[in-house]
């Protein structure tokens, strides 16, 4: 997937309706930022959950985001703007930028399915987080999306072009037994669901179904059949017929010990 230009815009449309600012609580919640520790964000995005840690975390602390887009990275050091030690910066999750035993905890919301060596990945964050530190790692097994009001032919072919949106479409089915291999102990998992029953620029499916539309015509799929969905759905809000649905999950893990 592209993160630049007009995925990047509609990825930033969503990151601010209210089902995204409740997701942001539940991580912030889970994750529990301490005033002065560091902490590192990868694939920060547009810098909304990056800026809230930074709040937690105090003058004393650092908040520092990673992410492979130029275009993400404008936008969060605009959105982190006035708050102290909060650092965005370009970078490639696998191969980071910084020495070993660094940072308090580590945090990854809808990011990692998108790294074809999602496992390196995993082992770099283990590098670089102290002994004790925390990760928090929120992916969508994206095989739950159910969409319910268009054209059942129409919601298949958009459906049948994003399968292959990422590496790794149903990450937390596995991500437990990646993160054990990578060396982190006590790992749990929780549903943070979401549920629209109403289509509107404030829902996350709206946002959700240009995105899905943009990398459909990307993926090669016709522009003209991607607006006939986006206009299905439309029609289905209006006859009061839509719903969506879909299951991200979020994993806490801890780093247990180091091997010498």
């Amino acid at each position: 997937m592209d993160f630049r230009g007009e995925i990047a815009a509609l990825q930033q449309g969503l990151a601010n309706t209210p089902a995204l600012a409740e997701r942001r609580r539940v991580v912030i919640d889970t994750l529990g930022p301490r005033r002065g520790e560091r902490v590192v964000e990868l694939g920060c995005g547009a810098g909304l959950l990056l800026r809230e840690i930074g709040l937690a975390l105090g003058p004393h602390g650092l908040a520092t985001g990673l992410d492979i887009s130029p275009d993400q990275i404008a936008v969060a050091a605009m959105a982190c703007e006035g708050v102290p030690a909060v650092s965005p910066e370009i970078g490639d999750m696998t191969d980071l930028p910084w020495p070993d035993d660094v940072f308090d905890a580590a945090v990854a919301v809808q990011a990692l399915e998108y790294v074809p060596a999602v496992e390196t990945a995993l082992a770099e964050a283990h590098r670089v987080l102290k002994p004790g530190g925390r990760i928090c790692c929120l992916a969508t097994n994206w095989t739950s999306a159910f969409w319910h009001g268009p054209d059942p032919a129409l919601t298949a072919e958009i459906a049948g072009a994003w399968d292959g949106h990422a590496p790794h479409p149903n990450l937390p089915a596995r991500l437990p037994a990646m993160l054990a291999q990578a060396g982190f102990g006590q790992i749990r998992q929780f549903p943070v669901p979401v549920v629209d029953p109403d289509l509107d620029p404030d829902s996350f499916a709206w946002w959700m179904a240009r995105l899905m539309a943009a990398e459909a015509v990307r993926s090669g799929v016709p522009g003209d059949r991607a607006e006939a969905w986006l206009a299905a759905l439309d029609r289905a809000q209006a006859a009061g017929d839509f719903f969506f649905s879909m299951v991200p999950i979020l994993t806490r893990a801890v780093v247990d010990r180091r091997e010498d």
